[in-house]
């Protein structure tokens, strides 16, 4: 089974449907993920980025936001990575010059996962297996 690492821009293209297309891809996604057919990870780092851009930018009410991360965390089998590995995120941060947040959650990626996102910084790490949404329908 296919394991995905699910970032914040995933959840957020969701959860706004500020973008159609996008949106129709990650429920597809979600959708492959209800199904059993792929193994989802997320983490907390990723969960507070939600939270901050649902309601500092794009002003959703607390109540909403709450309901929402609520639903993302009753997706079929997510396992939440806890831990990070602060000085391999730092040496990321030097070398490929992405943001820190970004750099904590490449830590937590499980051996083997396909990390999912709509995050261009992460393009510029090499070492990754990224995906968008798009790649599993």
């Amino acid at each position: 089974m296919t394991k995905v690492f699910i970032d914040t821009s995933v959840f957020i293209r969701f959860l706004t449907q500020d973008n159609q297309q996008k949106f129709e891809q990650c429920a597809k996604f979600f959708e492959l993920i209800e199904q059993g057919k792929l193994r989802p990870y997320t983490s907390n780092i990723v969960i507070l980025e939600i939270q901050f851009v649902l309601t500092r930018l794009y002003s959703f009410p607390k109540d909403k936001v709450l309901s929402d991360i609520n639903k993302l965390l009753s997706l079929r089998n997510l396992i939440l990575v806890e831990r990070t590995d602060s000085h391999k995120a730092l040496t990321i941060y030097k070398k490929y010059n992405v943001k820190y947040p970004d750099c904590l959650i490449v830590t937590q990626i499980p051996a083997g996962s396909k990390l999912v996102s709509y995050d261009n910084d992460f393009v510029k790490i090499s070492t990754l297996a990224l995906s968008t949404p798009a790649d599993f329908s």
